[in-house]
């Protein structure tokens, strides 16, 4: 990517989460925090980002890097089978919860089917539970997008899946970073000039701007404020 073309795609990103409302931080000094997710938590990026904010912004709090936990290709049926022994048995303070791509992306050929849905709803409820049960915190996150066009089948299918995350959510009293929106707001903004995707390498992982993008998207929803993750990324 350009030097201009992510300089604007940074601006667009950081106007797109400008609306949240900040609350104290809801991280305390030394808390770890756990990641699991498929290939784009692998690629670790957006958690990079994180840490460098936390080491730039927060360094007397002395948060450890977060410990990735991504598995390329998983679903949240594969993410249940392994929560126990990733996220459970390594006792974090918080964990994010990043899961729904390939739930609708591996099954575009295949007609909608509102059982896998429940199923997803299902499992990533079951994580949920097991995190609060061990007295883990759960940040909650809504799926990014399928494509950088808020029309493609992809995204079409995947607001299901991020309306049921929203539901979780509320009802478990989950942190909910709702990345899914903050990715078709600065979709939206983009300027008409800048041609090809803007976010993502390729309709679905990470650019440098789409990982700062799901960053700000997390943050926020601890409570950092906006001006703090825009001064780490100097």
């Amino acid at each position: 990517m350009c030097k201009n073309l992510s300089m604007a795609l940074l601006i667009a990103a950081g106007a797109a989460v400008a609306s949240v409302a900040y609350a104290d931080p809801a991280i305390q000094a030394g808390e770890q925090i756990v990641a699991i997710g498929d290939s784009i938590t692998q690629a670790g990026g957006y958690l990079r980002n994180i840490d460098t904010v936390f080491a730039k912004q927060y360094s007397d709090l002395k948060i450890p890097k977060v410990i990735n936990t991504g598995i390329s290709g998983q679903k949240a049926e594969d993410l249940v089978g392994r929560f126990e022994r990733d996220v459970v048995a390594r006792k974090p303070a918080i964990v994010t919860i990043d899961i729904g791509i390939n739930d609708v992306w591996h099954r575009l050929n295949n007609a909608p089917d509102e059982n896998v849905l429940q199923a997803y709803k299902a499992n990533v409820g079951k994580m949920v539970e097991a995190a609060q049960a061990a007295g883990i915190r759960v940040v909650l996150c809504t799926p990014t997008v399928i494509n950088e066009d808020v029309q493609s089948e992809g995204n079409k299918r995947l607001k299901l899946y991020c309306d049921a995350i929203k539901q979780l959510a509320v009802e478990k009293k989950c942190l909910l970073a709702d990345l899914h929106g903050a990715f078709l707001q600065a979709i939206a903004k983009k300027p008409a000039e800048l041609k090809g995707n803007s976010l993502t390498s390729d309709g679905v992982h990470m650019n440098a701007a789409g990982d700062w993008l799901m960053a700000e998207g997390i943050l926020l929803a601890l409570g950092i404020p906006a001006e703090k993750i825009e001064a780490a990324k100097q």
